[in-house]
C-alpha cells in the first residue's frame, strides 16, 4: 500500500488499511498436470494472470513440465491465447485432466528457457527506469539493454517491455525503489494506475 501511495506521487490519498493478495495454488496441480503429460490429454485450468490481477479459465495441450529459476512450469498449447505458454504452476488455482486427447498444431514449438522465462524482442517498447540501491535488482533479474551508474548505487537501465501490463507491474512493485522515467505517457499511466488502485482499495475499506 505505501508503495502505491509513493508511485501515486504528491496529491494521492493516503490508505492506511493493509491490503494483501493471496493466491491459493491447487495442491493436486503438479500431479494432475502429469497425469495429462503421460496419457496425452487436454487441461482445463483455473490460472491466476498476476499482471491484470484476475483468474482466466485456460484449456491447454501440455508439452512438458520445466523448472526455471527454482520454479516449476506447465509448458503447452494455449487455446485461449491461440499461442504456446508457460504457466507457473503456483499460480494454478485448479487444474481438471479432460477425456480430450492432447493435440496442439504444428508450430507449436517449446521455448529455449536456458536463459529464463523473460526473453524480450526487438519490437517491444523501450522503457527508460531510474532505481535506487534497494532497485538495483532490476538490472540483474532482466535483460537491459543499456545500465547507467548514477551514483549512490543508483541505477538508470533500459529495458523492453513486453506490454504495459507487464512495467505497470513492474512499476507498483519497485514503489519509491524506481520509477519510469521514459517514454513520458508511460510515467503517466504508473502514476494514474496507482492513484486508481489506491481509490478502488479506500472504496472497499
Amino acid at each position: 500500500m505505501a508503495k502505491l501511495e509513493r508511485a501515486a506521487g504528491e496529491g494521492a490519498a493516503t490508505v492506511s488499511t493493509q491490503v494483501a493478495v493471496d493466491v491459493e495454488a491447487a495442491p493436486d496441480a503438479l500431479p494432475r498436470v502429469r497425469e495429462g503429460l503421460t496419457r496425452g490429454r487436454r487441461l482445463s485450468l483455473r490460472y491466476y494472470v498476476q499482471g491484470r490481477d484476475e483468474v482466466t479459465p485456460r484449456e491447454v495441450d501440455p508439452m512438458r513440465l520445466v523448472v526455471v529459476d527454482g520454479r516449476a512450469y506447465l509448458e503447452g498449447w494455449c487455446y485461449r491465447a491461440e499461442a504456446m505458454r508457460l504457466f507457473r504452476l503456483d499460480r494454478v488455482l485448479g487444474v481438471d485432466v479432460l477425456d480430450v486427447p492432447a493435440d496442439p498444431p504444428a508450430e507449436a514449438e517449446p521455448r529455449d528457457v536456458t536463459a529464463g522465462v523473460f526473453r524480450p524482442s526487438p519490437t517491444d517498447e523501450l522503457v527508460e527506469l531510474e532505481l535506487s540501491a534497494a532497485g538495483r535488482w532490476v538490472a540483474e533479474y532482466y535483460p537491459c539493454e543499456q545500465v547507467t551508474e548514477l551514483g549512490e548505487g543508483r541505477l538508470r537501465v533500459a529495458l523492453r517491455a513486453r506490454d504495459e501490463d507487464w512495467i505497470l507491474k513492474l512499476a507498483l512493485r519497485l514503489g519509491d525503489t524506481g520509477r519510469v522515467v521514459s517514454p513520458p505517457e508511460m510515467a503517466e499511466t504508473v502514476r494514474q494506475e496507482a492513484e486508481r488502485a489506491l481509490a478502488l482499495y479506500a472504496h472497499h475499506s
